[in-house]
């Protein structure tokens, strides 16, 4: 009961996702744009029950969607829909794969291919638009509690996290990434799970006290093909109800499992498909233009990043967006007192 949510402090891990080109589906889709929405969400929600998390508000084209974390010293459940005793990084693991799969069942749904089909979308979006999102991902407490008034009240979450966790999805643009998780998430993750992440930036975001680090989880959606037709579907109340049992089987399964989540995210063959662009060779020289970026030799950094930045067949957005930087007004040469982060604001979109 929401009315008697107790206040109080927790961790969390927070993401926000975002509906792309949301304004021109609006004005195109008109009272459409409704149930366009609701099958996105329709998405979002069922992943995020599989695996732990929790939808906490809808804003039109954005939503907040919530992992709580294990207290301290507690016996608490780590949210409303894991096992007591869940371990933290297994959490962590979760809310990366669960924004992989409402990715890849975004670009996947035969419903929203529809839609980006419409005419008048493709006239103004281009021939080759998809129904798009893009997540951003960062830990931190928050003040979790019932705000509003008689007339309406909400489960909220309370914190400056929560408008890192929005900065982190806006510079998704900057960086031409799908996907931006924050260091704090990351370091919380298992490293099987962690090393599947792009080490691309560190910047100081507003409302964090000290810099943090960026990664990318590196997708590409062109590989993934809408699914084929089926039959038509007739639910009825024991179809419903034998459907959400065996969803609630399968997210038991996932905290009774020793599998660790990351094998499930390597043997995805929709994530296969979405990450096989991206090379060892390619990891390796973009990982040393990086580190040259970080010490201050920008003239080293430029010559890998600028090899990086084509040589998938596809411009990588994080190798254009750290040149960007360096060229203007730099000129490739780090300036005096350099150490190794920037305001997220000095970088513009491309």
């Amino acid at each position: 009961d929401v009315f008697s949510m107790p206040q109080r402090r927790i961790e969390a891990i927070m993401g926000v996702i975002r509906i792309l080109d949301f304004s021109t589906a609006v004005e195109v889709l008109q009272a459409n744009v409704v149930q366009f929405v609701d099958h996105i969400t329709d998405i979002v929600h069922g992943l995020l029950y599989a695996y732990s998390g929790s939808p906490n508000r809808n804003n039109g084209d954005t939503l907040l969607v919530v992992w709580r974390l294990p207290m301290e010293k507690s016996n608490e459940a780590v949210s409303v829909h894991s096992a007591p005793g869940a371990g933290a990084s297994r959490v962590a693991d979760m809310a990366v794969i669960a924004l992989t799969k409402i990715f890849a069942a975004t670009l996947k749904s035969r419903v929203l291919a529809e839609y980006s089909r419409h005419p008048v979308l493709q006239s103004r979006l281009g021939s080759s638009y998809r129904v798009g999102l893009t997540f951003g991902l960062h830990q931190g407490w928050a003040i979790e509690g019932a705000v509003g008034s008689e007339f309406k009240i909400d489960a909220s979450y309370l914190s400056p996290n929560v408008s890192i966790a929005a900065s982190i999805e806006q510079a998704t643009r900057i960086y031409e990434v799908c996907v931006l998780v924050s260091e704090a998430v990351v370091q919380q993750c298992t490293p099987a799970m962690a090393e599947k992440l792009r080490l691309i930036d560190n910047v100081r975001i507003k409302g964090s006290k000290s810099p943090l680090q960026l990664y990318a989880l590196d997708l590409d959606y062109m590989n993934l093909e809408v699914d084929k037709p089926t039959g038509p579907l007739h639910w009825n109340t024991q179809q419903r109800y034998l459907s959400r049992q065996l969803l609630e089987m399968e997210k038991m399964r996932k905290w009774t499992t020793p599998t660790p989540i990351a094998d499930s995210f390597e043997a995805c063959p929709e994530i296969a498909d979405m990450r096989r662009r991206y090379t060892s060779e390619f990891q390796n020289l973009f990982c040393m233009g990086y580190q040259n970026y970080i010490e201050g030799e920008w003239q080293v950094a430029r010559t890998f990043l600028t090899r990086t930045q084509n040589m998938l067949g596809v411009r990588d957005g994080p190798s254009g967006a750290l040149l960007r930087f360096m060229e203007t007004p730099h000129e490739f040469e780090a300036p005096s007192g350099w150490q190794g982060f920037h305001e997220l604001g000095s970088l513009d979109d491309p």
